[in-house]
């Protein structure tokens, strides 16, 4: 094998390299991750002619929910219906 065949082959390696190293930094987060932030549209929606405090229900991707409407952290975002026993799979105390 001459030098010339080395530099070519490691340049290519390089090369392959960066464009996967590239592509994996640019990729979207996929939607069907635990990268979405806040309520679900629906719980929203339960609650968008109810008071702080009042009881709610909605369907979910994982059956019906019931439980109470609360503030949201963010100002501007208004109520949602938090679920009896918090979110489903989650534990609020981690």
């Amino acid at each position: 094998m001459t030098v010339s065949n080395i530099v070519r082959g490691v340049t290519r390696s390089f090369i392959i390299v960066s464009y996967l190293t590239y592509q994996v930094a640019n990729a979207q987060p996929s939607q069907q991750g635990g990268d979405r932030r806040g309520p679900p549209p629906e719980a929203i929606e339960a609650c968008a002619d109810q008071s702080e405090g009042a009881a709610c229900s909605f369907s979910g991707r994982r059956g019906d929910v019931t439980g109470t409407c609360i503030t949201l952290p963010q100002e501007d975002e208004g109520l949602a219906c938090a679920p009896e026993g918090g979110p489903p799979g989650g534990d609020r105390d981690q």
